[in-house]
């Protein structure tokens, strides 16, 4: 690659006080030329070492968004650039910066591939950008509050016959969330129960006819054929005209869930994962261990999926899916239909494996839930990527389901010190002298 390719002067100088690049738009947005007030902003020295691309000055935290946004530049029309990214100052601050810039009519030759070259200004958003994010956070508290609310929040454009779900009714049904054309697809829709589709309908016509609130309960089909139950609110939104222009509401899932033969199981579903919900999980755990043989062995595992928040919206441009309701899917491809998975908080599951005969069993369980989380995305796309850290306790005979939970817990705390995914087992003379040490 030939570095020294000259910048215009009339368009780049250190004489002007703006800050002023150009780049490739390669991966890592390779730096051609800059002058010294764009080094300055990013708090760089003419004698420190020079960063030869964009990538290189990114704060590490932001790798994913900065490669994300790098993705999606590439297949732009306009000819236009636009990326932000956050440096870490020598002052140990951390400064917002925008790259924002015009297709020239200069390529540049990296090995064997040809990329355009482009001429940029660069731009401390540091002000601007802390206010998004914080709006940004907020949202994504009240989006992550609303998942584990087990409701389903929707609004029916009447105008245009569509009706609007939350994010969550992808992972529920694994169905589209806005479906159009609603009025003709609800009399041939295959997630209400069949038995509650004449109520349905005749609901949605009372409320068309106008009825200005309805409350009705009735049951859906989940995605793994579970039948749950829930409360539909519903009501009418007026415009300024007092005309019907759209109704807004929301499903509530109730605490009775049936199997597909219609009996009451008294079993509760993690909406946003598939798996059990996390008393559902203690109850069914703490019933088994309670009637183990006394010659038995069984393993309670608890996983905590780290950097899972930092990879969703990735997960979600890649795939639609969110990252946890993909690592719930490996627990389910690798363990018993007879074992028990739960998820127990925001990115925390307990897995419950009864008679499985000998340790060897959970370790390589173990071992391969590590490896399929690893390869969950490139590295290359994930750099800060998603690992899983597994601590396991073993019960023989009978016991309960708090000391089970405490002596994997403990487990989990030392396999956490480890970088990557990886496991460790409970031993008690181990484990409290390990613990000893760290403190």
């Amino acid at each position: 690659m030939n570095n020294e390719i000259p910048l215009n002067p009339k368009k780049l100088t250190n004489v002007l006080p703006c800050s002023l690049l150009q780049v490739v738009l390669d991966d890592e947005l390779t730096i051609v030329s800059a002058n010294d007030a764009f080094y300055n902003l990013i708090d760089y020295n003419i004698s420190d070492r020079l960063p030869k691309s964009l990538f290189r000055t990114v704060y590490s935290t932001d790798i994913i968004y900065f490669t994300q946004q790098v993705a999606e530049q590439k297949h732009r029309k306009d000819n236009q650039l636009m990326v932000f990214f956050r440096v870490l100052q020598k002052s140990g601050n951390l400064k917002w910066i925008m790259i924002n810039g015009n297709k020239t009519e200069e390529n540049i030759q990296i090995q064997d591939k040809v990329f355009p070259v482009y001429f940029c200004t660069a731009v401390d958003m540091t002000s601007h950008m802390t206010v998004f994010k914080k709006l940004e956070q907020e949202t994504e508290y009240h989006r992550t509050i609303l998942e584990l609310s087990r409701e389903l929040f929707f609004e029916y454009l009447i105008a245009s016959d569509t009706l609007f779900f939350s994010e969550l009714f992808r992972e529920i049904f694994n169905k589209e969330a806005i479906i159009k054309n609603f009025s003709k697809r609800l009399e041939k829709t295959k997630i209400i129960y069949p038995d509650d589709l004449p109520l349905a309908i005749s609901t949605y016509k009372s409320m068309m006819g106008g009825k200005k609130q309805v409350k009705f309960e009735f049951r859906l089909i989940t995605k793994e054929g579970k039948v749950a139950w829930c409360i539909c609110y519903a009501s009418i939104i007026y415009d300024e005209n007092k005309n019907p222009f759209k109704v807004v509401g929301k499903l509530a899932f109730i605490n009775k869930l049936e199997d597909d033969t219609g009996t009451d199981a008294n079993i509760q579903f993690d909406a946003l994962t598939g798996v059990y919900s996390k008393d559902t999980a203690q109850r069914l755990i703490s019933h088994s261990l309670s009637l183990q043989n006394q010659n038995s062995l069984s393993a309670l595992l608890i996983c905590e999926v780290q950097n899972y928040q930092g990879a969703s919206e990735l997960a979600r441009m890649l795939d639609g899916k969110n990252v946890l309701a993909k690592t719930a899917s490996i627990f389910k491809s690798l363990l018993r239909k007879t074992d028990v998975i739960g998820r127990i908080g925001l990115g925390d599951f307990v897995i419950y494996m009864k008679d499985i005969g000998s340790e060897k069993v959970a370790y390589e369980t173990a071992e391969q839930i590590c490896r399929e989380v690893n390869n969950l995305y490139p590295y290359e796309f994930n750099k800060n990527r998603v690992f899983i850290s597994i601590g396991i306790a073993f019960v023989s005979g009978k016991s309960d389901y708090i000391t089970a939970l405490t002596n994997a817990q403990t487990a989990l705390v030392i396999a956490k010190n480890n970088l990557g995914s990886s496991f460790e087992v409970y031993y008690p003379a181990y484990q409290d002298a390990h613990l000893r040490g760290m403190a």
